[in-house]
Protein backbone atom coordinates (compact mmCIF):
# COMPACT_ATOMS: atom_id res chain seq x y z
CA UNK A 1 0.00 0.00 0.00
CA UNK A 2 1.38 3.38 -0.95
CA UNK A 3 1.41 6.54 1.21
CA UNK A 4 -1.25 8.13 -1.03
CA UNK A 5 -3.68 4.93 -0.63
CA UNK A 6 -3.24 5.19 3.09
CA UNK A 7 -4.04 8.66 2.54
CA UNK A 8 -7.84 7.98 0.84
CA UNK A 9 -8.02 5.46 3.47
CA UNK A 10 -7.28 7.26 6.29
CA UNK A 11 -9.75 10.44 5.03
CA UNK A 12 -12.36 8.01 4.72
CA UNK A 13 -12.03 6.53 8.44
CA UNK A 14 -11.47 10.41 10.17
CA UNK A 15 -14.70 11.01 8.61
CA UNK A 16 -16.73 8.46 10.22
CA UNK A 17 -14.85 9.69 13.83
CA UNK A 18 -16.47 12.62 15.67
CA UNK A 19 -13.81 15.24 15.23
CA UNK A 20 -13.26 18.50 15.81
CA UNK A 21 -12.00 20.25 12.34
CA UNK A 22 -8.89 21.05 13.68
CA UNK A 23 -7.72 18.14 14.29
CA UNK A 24 -9.02 16.30 10.53
CA UNK A 25 -5.05 16.51 9.37
CA UNK A 26 -3.41 15.63 11.71
CA UNK A 27 -5.31 12.26 11.94
CA UNK A 28 -4.98 11.78 8.64
CA UNK A 29 -1.79 12.27 8.54
CA UNK A 30 -1.10 9.86 11.54
CA UNK A 31 -3.06 7.42 10.56
CA UNK A 32 -1.91 7.78 6.76
CA UNK A 33 1.59 6.87 8.17
CA UNK A 34 0.71 4.31 10.41
CA UNK A 35 -1.19 2.58 7.76
CA UNK A 36 1.66 2.99 5.13
CA UNK A 37 4.63 1.77 7.85
CA UNK A 38 6.48 4.50 7.05
CA UNK A 39 6.62 5.62 10.75
CA UNK A 40 10.34 5.15 12.78
CA UNK A 41 9.21 2.65 14.64
CA UNK A 42 8.67 -0.31 11.59
CA UNK A 43 12.29 1.51 10.18
CA UNK A 44 14.22 0.83 12.82
CA UNK A 45 15.10 4.45 13.54
CA UNK A 46 14.50 6.52 16.34
CA UNK A 47 11.34 8.87 16.57
CA UNK A 48 13.17 11.92 16.54
CA UNK A 49 15.72 11.02 13.79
Amino acid sequence: MTYIDSITIAAQHAQDWDLPAELLPLVITSEAVLLSGHEAGHRGHAAWD
